[in-house]
């Protein structure tokens, strides 16, 4: 059997046979068994592509991409009267023009789907081609094998729609692990699992792309405001002071964001609080980083739960995504800080980086005298120096 721990290795080894025209084996854990697609990039289908996906799937040939390019190509429900989520998922079969189920023209088809440039009159309805409608997101918003035939064919740089064939076993019926596995290993296929792709593609959108720099000069000292975007589009700052030396290891803090502490000083969080400390210890070190992680949810989560009589103002942590993690780790990484002092509160929870080697946990002290209130913007992502961020070339 394979392992459950997903397999980043084995999703670039689908993405570069799919690049390559290429078939992989899907392997998804349904209702307690398993069920095996055999997936083709939809643009990259040929009469020999087609015909080898039916000769080894023996099922249906259907092409899953987003409902609402479907819906763009006015291909309808194949049941107008259904309901629910499956009126999005199953359309009518469709054919592109003067097209029947020889293997050659249900190629023609699909990669008629795949082109951005097809109109609704590209295609006649009650073809030998089954478009499956996916969610927007793929994998993200529905584990299923459309969406992840449709994410493989997008994360490998094509056209996001994937050409999917249920694998039927020697008896016709679903295919057994055991059966999937030695298909894959007698016809050369790369087998990735839904799991394997949900880990990836949430891995990928922690990565970050640095976009700016500006300098801000704080009440402890000077810092660079460095800026950075992630795959979810939120942008997150690093407050960098001092120059890197070989002979010191930088301080870093990472903080999550939270509006109502932050900002606004609120008591029921030492967020606050925390920032100005972390940032004090940073500037009296000497060289160090500041990572402040912009949040998913950070006003829902900042906001302060109603205290019933007789409750106290509390400090206690917010909850913290490990994706948000992995981003502002990522950052270190850009910033090229491979080995940390990180600070840390006795309410937080450890966290093992991949790219980051945490050389020595430093507690958070509750207080530093004469530490002055740094107040961060509301948005970090407009900074509040001297001039605009600037592009970093």
């Amino acid at each position: 059997m394979r392992p459950r721990t997903p397999d980043p290795a084995a999703v670039r080894a689908a993405i570069t046979a799919l690049r390559r025209g290429r078939m992989v084996l899907l392997v998804s854990e349904i209702d307690g068994g398993y069920r095996g697609d055999l997936v083709l990039a939809a643009e990259r289908a040929t009469a020999q592509s087609v015909d080898l996906l039916t000769g080894i799937g023996r099922g249906l040939v259907q092409v899953a991409m987003r409902s609402s390019e479907l819906d763009r190509l006015e291909i309808p429900p194949a049941d107008p009267a259904m309901t629910g989520p499956g009126r999005a998922r199953f359309r009518v079969p469709v054919g592109a023009a003067a097209t029947g189920a020889h293997a050659s023209q249900r190629a023609k088809t699909i990669r008629a789907l795949a082109d951005p440039s097809s109109t609704p009159g590209s295609f006649g309805r009650l073809g030998h081609v089954f478009p499956l409608g996916c969610a927007e997101r793929g994998v993200l918003d529905a584990p299923a094998p459309p969406e992840a035939a449709m994410d493989l064919a997008e994360q490998a740089g094509m056209s996001p729609a994937g050409v999917l064939c249920e694998v039927c076993g020697a008896d016709g019926e679903a295919a057994r692990l055991s059966e999937l596995l030695e298909l894959g290993s007698v016809h050369g296929l790369p087998v990735v699992s839904i799991e394997d792709l949900i880990a990836y593609r949430r891995r990928e959108l922690c990565r970050v792309e640095r976009r700016g720099v500006a300098r801000i000069p704080l009440p402890v000292g000077e810092f660079r405001a460095v800026g950075f975007i992630d795959g979810l589009g939120r942008d997150h700052i690093a407050f960098v002071h001092g120059q890197p030396r070989a002979d010191r290891v930088p301080l870093v803090r990472v903080h999550m964001e939270c509006l109502f502490g932050d900002t606004l000083g609120s008591l029921f969080c030492d967020c606050g609080a925390k920032v100005d400390r972390a940032l004090e210890l940073i500037a009296r070190a000497g060289h160090g980083v500041l990572v402040y992680v912009r949040s998913r949810d950070a006003v829902l989560r900042g906001l302060p739960s109603l205290l019933s009589e007789g409750d106290t103002h509390t400090a206690a942590a917010h909850p913290v995504d490990p994706g948000d993690l992995l981003s502002a780790f990522e950052i270190l990484d850009e910033l090229g800080m491979h080995e940390i002092r990180l600070l840390t509160a006795a309410d937080e929870d450890d966290f093992t980086p991949d790219q980051v080697r945490i050389l020595d946990r430093i507690a958070l002290p509750d207080d530093l005298p004469g530490a002055g209130r740094v107040r961060l913007p509301v948005r970090p992502g407009a900074s509040h120096a001297a001039g605009p961020m600037g592009r970093v070339s």
